[in-house]
C-alpha cells in the first residue's frame, strides 16, 4: 500500500508548515501511509493529528464567520472583504478553504476508523470514540455552516440536516464507547439544537451539565512550531492596523485572544458547558416557561461570572481607524442596539490608559437583576440570543444563528458529477441587511447608536425555518 497522504501525515510530520494550499496538487513522496503504520502505537500519533486538523478548520472558519456576522466589520483588512457585505459567492477562495479542511478533518477520522485501527492492535475504545468524534464534528460543522456538502469525496451533497443527522450517529458512537464524555453529551446536544429536537437536546444537555458543570474543549495553537491562531491574529498581534473592529456593544469583550506570551497562543474554544445553560433555556421558552427560562439564563450566568478575566495592554487598537473618532474608544460613550433602544453604560472601554479586562472564555454584560426584569418571552429571547452572541463572541458561532450558510464551493463544481448549480448559492435569509455592522456615533456626546439590532430581528423572525430551531 503506498497512498500518498496529504492531510493529517503533513500534520504530523511537517508540524512547522501550514497547510499547504488545497488549489495545489501537493504530493511529498517521503509521506505514505505505511511509513506512518510502521510507527510505534501510529493511532497516538493519528489523534494528535486530528486535534492539529480540528485546529486548522477553526483558522479556516471563524475569522471569516466572524466577519460574516454583526460581530465584526472589516475596515482595511487583507482579510476577506467580501463577506461583510455579505457577497458570498462559491468562486471565493476562502469558501473552499472551508469546505475542504472540513472535509480533511472527516475524511481523516475515517482513515483512523477503517485503516489505523486495523492496524495499531494498541487503539482503545477511548481513542476510537475520539475518531467517531471529529467524523461527527467535521459534519456538525458541515451541517451549521453549509447549505449543503458531501459526506464523502465526490459523492452526493446531504443537506444541512443531513449532515446534523450523520454527527449525530458519530457522537453516538463515541458517546456508546466513552459514556462518561461531557464532551460527547453537548456535542450530542448541539447537533439536536440545530435538528430542532427539544426533547433529545434538553437531554444531552442535562447530561453534559451533570457529567462536568464547567466543561471546556478548545483548538490549540503553537508560536514555536508554526499552527498559529488566524482569529488572534486578526484581532490582537497586527495592532494598529484595525484589521477588524467589533460591534460597539460587543467592545468589552474584545480581543478574546490576544498573545498570551512570545510563545503561547489563546485557545478556541469550540466546546462550553455554557451552551447546555442555553440550550435548556431556550427549550423552556419554546414551551412558554417564561420562568424556567430566567433561571436558566441566571445559571449560565453564573458559569460565566467563574470564568477567567486576563488583564493586558491593547492601548496600541485605540479604535482610531483611518479616521480619528470615527468609532467608540472611552467608556465614557454610551451604547444602544438600535434607535428604538435604550443607551447602555459600560460596554465600550478606554485602551490607551493602561491595561485592559476581557472575559478569555465566555462574558456578557447580562446581569441577574436585568434578566429578572424582563416582563415577556420575547423580551426574554431577545436577551437569550444576546448572550449567544457574547458568549460565543470570536469564536465563529454567531453567522449561523443568524440563518446564514455558505454555498458549495467552485472546485467541488467542477470536479464532483453530483454538484448543481443552485447548490452554489449561499443562503441569506431575506430579513438579514448587508448592512449589520453599520453605526452612528457622536463623539462628542459621546452616544452610539447601532443600525439595526439583529437580536430584536431574529425574535421578530423567530418562525423562520432559518433560525431559532426551537421556534
Amino acid at each position: 500500500m503506498k497512498k500518498k497522504i496529504f492531510s493529517v501525515f503533513s500534520l504530523l510530520f511537517l508540524c512547522g508548515c501550514e497547510l499547504f494550499d488545497p488549489t495545489q496538487d501537493a504530493v511529498n513522496p517521503n509521506l505514505t501511509l505505511d511509513a506512518v503504520l510502521g510507527t510505534p502505537s501510529p493511532m497516538r500519533g493519528w489523534i494528535n493529528g486530528l486535534e492539529r486538523q480540528n485546529a486548522i478548520v477553526y483558522n479556516n472558519h471563524v475569522t471569516l464567520m466572524e466577519i460574516g456576522s454583526d460581530n465584526y466589520v472589516n475596515t482595511r483588512t487583507f482579510y476577506n472583504q467580501q463577506f461583510d457585505r455579505l457577497n458570498i459567492l462559491f468562486q471565493d477562495a476562502n469558501v473552499n478553504g472551508v469546505q475542504f479542511s472540513i472535509a480533511d478533518l472527516r475524511q481523516s477520522a475515517v482513515t483512523g476508523l477503517t485503516v489505523v485501527q486495523a492496524a495499531d492492535p494498541s487503539t482503545t475504545p477511548e481513542q476510537v470514540a475520539e475518531l467517531y468524534f471529529f467524523k461527527g464534528w467535521a459534519e456538525l460543522l458541515a451541517g451549521e455552516l453549509f447549505v449543503v456538502l458531501p459526506n464523502t469525496p465526490g459523492g452526493v451533497p446531504f443537506t444541512a440536516e443531513q449532515n446534523l443527522q450523520a454527527a449525530v450517529q458519530d457522537f453516538t458512537e463515541a458517546e456508546t464507547r466513552v459514556p462518561t464524555s461531557a464532551s460527547y453529551k453537548l456535542a450530542l446536544a448541539r447537533a439536536y439544537y440545530r435538528l430542532g429536537d427539544e426533547v433529545n437536546a434538553g437531554l444531552k444537555a442535562t447530561e453534559a451539565l451533570a457529567l462536568d458543570n464547567d466543561f471546556l474543549r478548545s483548538a490549540q495553537y503553537d508560536q514555536p512550531n508554526g499552527l498559529t491562531s488566524t482569529i488572534q491574529d486578526a484581532l490582537f498581534d497586527r495592532g494598529n492596523f484595525d484589521d477588524l473592529q467589533p460591534l460597539p456593544r460587543l467592545d468589552f469583550l474584545d480581543p478574546k485572544h490576544y498573545g498570551r506570551s512570545a510563545t503561547v497562543e489563546s485557545p478556541t474554544y469550540f466546546q462550553k458547558a455554557e451552551e447546555a445553560h442555553l440550550i435548556l433555556a431556550e427549550i423552556a421558552l419554546s414551551n412558554n416557561n417564561v420562568v424556567q427560562a430566567q433561571t436558566h439564563m441566571k445559571n449560565c450566568l453564573g458559569l460565566v461570572q467563574t470564568r477567567p478575566v486576563d488583564s493586558f495592554s491593547d492601548a496600541v487598537e485605540n479604535r482610531i481607524q483611518a479616521t480619528p473618532g470615527s468609532r467608540p474608544d472611552r467608556n465614557t460613550v454610551v451604547v444602544r442596539a438600535s434607535a428604538a433602544d435604550p443607551f447602555r453604560t459600560g460596554l465600550v472601554l478606554t485602551r490607551n490608559a493602561g491595561n485592559v479586562s476581557i472575559p478569555v472564555v465566555s462574558g456578557t454584560s447580562l446581569t441577574a437583576a436585568q434578566i429578572d426584569a424582563l416582563a415577556t418571552a420575547d423580551a426574554v429571547l431577545e436577551s437569550l440570543y444576546l448572550m449567544r452572541q457574547e458568549i460565543f463572541m470570536a469564536e465563529g458561532r454567531r453567522f449561523t444563528d443568524l440563518g446564514l450558510r455558505l454555498p458549495l464551493s467552485e472546485n467541488e463544481l467542477l470536479t464532483n458529477p453530483n454538484v448543481t448549480q443552485a447548490m452554489t448559492i449561499a443562503k441569506i435569509p431575506t430579513f438579514v441587511p448587508t448592512d449589520m455592522d453599520a453605526i452612528e456615533y457622536d463623539r462628542t456626546a459621546g452616544e452610539c447608536t447601532i443600525k439595526t439590532n439583529m437580536n430584536k430581528v431574529l425574535v421578530a423572525n423567530k418562525t423562520s425555518a432559518d433560525v431559532l430551531p426551537f421556534h
